[in-house]
């Protein structure tokens, strides 16, 4: 696999998990699901989603801006790792979001609870991002 379609299918999936969970928010927002503690709510979301994100941009415009050419070839095994990280990843965070007004538990003391779990896991996320978009490529 090219490392350009790798990075342009990576930029995709989060970018489409982030925009669905920004959409989830903002309904919830209007409908007042958080009440006044709505910042807190959209902080969570920020904090959770806006480093991968941020890091995903600064990749590819760097990309961008780079005149070598784009047929390097990257190792198909961390690719499917790191889309498979992210996937789950972000799932995890859609689903905490939309699973919300099933539980006993008020939503921001879940989305606090939650950073028990998503956390470790951004981290094991954007280490293998990381890893991902700075290896070197295989021989061709």
């Amino acid at each position: 696999m090219l490392m350009q379609n790798g990075k342009k299918k990576l930029a995709k999936l989060w970018f489409c998990g982030a925009g669905f969970l920004f959409l989830i928010l903002f309904i919830q927002t209007f409908m007042n699901h958080y009440g006044e503690d709505v910042n807190e709510a959209w902080g969570w979301m920020v904090t959770n989603v806006i480093p991968t994100l941020s890091l995903i941009i600064g990749v590819l415009a760097a990309d961008a801006l780079d005149k070598r050419a784009k047929t390097d070839i990257v190792d198909t095994f961390l690719f499917k790792l790191t889309f498979g990280l992210s996937l789950i990843y972000l799932l995890a965070i859609v689903f905490h979001v939309l699973f919300q007004p099933f539980s006993p538990t008020e939503p921001l003391k879940m989305m606090r609870m939650s950073n028990l779990w998503l956390g470790p896991f951004q981290g094991l996320v954007s280490a293998s991002l990381g890893v991902f978009f700075v290896s070197k490529p295989k021989n061709k």
